[in-house]
């Protein structure tokens, strides 16, 4: 990898010491139409670890999971960082996986191969490190990165989209009648675990702010949400005394409060629309609902009740492992 930067004088390593406002002016200047609120504050958790912190030993004490960039490369021109890539190592199942993020160049430096030098890079830094299996994540709106990315081998794994929906303060009266809303009872918990594992499967849960556990009835639940000052409120769908879904509001850190969807395999769309219509009137802050789902199921139902598609996100991954399985939420449907 040093033969490799000497070879290329724009290309080196990122160094979180001196760099990091210029990666925050990169996502600024790249993804700031396309950001939301929480996108923004990671922008600017950046820039107060850059600002804060002289040595790399004081970064890493105030990082606290925050997501600032540590690893990746940049691409520097005349002293100016014009591209970057963070890689994010995760432990899954006692292996190393890597998500690459962040990958930016401004926009009078594209076209020119940049990104897909640094994507090269990063691919060799997770090799040389014996990662299993490198991800990422491209809007679906943004066909030349998924050109670039599926050149350079990578696989689509899913879609996901993004609802957004603000709190009403009045019942809506077209919610199905046969539906009945209640408060989610203990014994509602095998099939709420069951189906929520399908929803968000590991494969992308581990980069959703979700721990299925978080939901599990119980005193050591409620006890672990006191000390991590976190409240969820949990709703189920019944037809007669059949559950048909159950809905999980968390308030946590962050701008938006977020909304998990335990749904069976066979959907029964009148009962997540029971559902969504009522976390809207019941939601307890007036923070914006944010729901992460299976991108082409129910839209219509997420559209009618209110919650509007935020963005789209394409998983890819490129294994280093041949055999290396991948995952689909089709079946969904």
């Amino acid at each position: 990898m040093i033969g490799e930067t000497k070879k290329n004088p724009y290309l080196r390593p990122l160094d979180p010491r001196k760099d990091l406002n210029g990666v925050a002016d990169l996502i600024d200047a790249c993804f700031d139409f396309q950001m939301d609120e929480d996108g923004r504050e990671y922008v600017r958790q950046i820039r107060r670890v850059a600002q804060s912190q002289n040595s790399l030993f004081g970064i890493g004490r105030n990082l606290g999971g925050t997501g600032v960039p540590m690893q990746g490369f940049v691409w520097e021109v005349d002293g100016k960082l014009v591209g970057n890539l963070t890689i994010i190592p995760f432990l899954r199942e006692s292996k190393w996986n890597y998500l690459i993020a962040n990958v930016a160049t401004y926009p009078d430096f594209r076209r020119q191969g940049i990104a897909r030098q640094l994507t090269q890079s990063a691919l060799r830094f997770i090799r040389d490190r014996g990662g299993q299996i490198a991800w990422l994540q491209v809007r679906e709106d943004n066909q030349a990165a998924f050109d670039l990315y599926a050149s350079l081998g990578f696989h689509e794994i899913a879609r996901r989209t993004t609802y957004h929906a603000r709190p009403q303060t009045y019942k809506d009266s077209s919610t199905a009648n046969t539906i009945s809303i209640t408060r989610r009872r203990s014994s509602d918990w095998p099939s709420q675990k069951a189906w929520l594992q399908r929803v968000y499967p590991p494969e992308i849960a581990w980069h959703l702010p979700f721990q299925v556990n978080n939901f599990q009835p119980g005193i050591w639940t409620r006890i672990s949400q006191f000390f991590n000052d976190e409240s969820i409120f949990q709703w189920a769908a019944r037809r007669s005394d059949r559950l048909l879904g159950v809905a999980s509001l968390e308030f946590y850190r962050g701008n938006t409060d977020n909304l998990w969807l335990a749904v069976p395999p066979v959907l029964e769309e009148d009962a997540l629309f029971s559902l969504l219509t009522h976390i809207r009137t019941e939601a307890p802050s007036q923070r914006t609902i944010s729901v992460n789902f299976p991108n082409g199921v129910a839209e219509r139902c997420f559209q009618s009740a209110g919650y509007e598609k935020h963005v789209t996100l394409i998983w890819m991954n490129q294994s280093t492992k041949q055999g290396h399985k991948k995952f689909s939420t089709e079946k969904l449907v």
